[in-house]
């Protein structure tokens, strides 16, 4: 069986208990105007309402900042 990263990220967001609106492959839309792009393994491009925030090589630090920023702003 393959390794598919976009599987995982899946799979580490529902974990986390961060709601996933849709996917289309690599790309997620998430609640409050959040989105992200799997790029490769370990390589996420974090963007709000279409402005890219940043990239992140680690599925721990995105999902806790997406924890703690959802909280701010629900």
């Amino acid at each position: 069986m393959e390794y598919n990263e976009s599987d995982f990220v899946e799979y580490a967001l529902k974990e986390t208990k961060i709601a996933i609106l849709s996917r289309n492959a690599q790309y997620f839309q998430l609640e409050n105007g959040f989105q992200i792009e799997v790029e490769g393994r370990d390589l996420y491009r974090l963007s709000h309402e279409g402005w890219v925030i940043s990239p992140f090589n680690e599925i721990g630090s995105l999902c806790e900042f997406l924890r703690k920023s959802i909280e701010k702003h629900p």
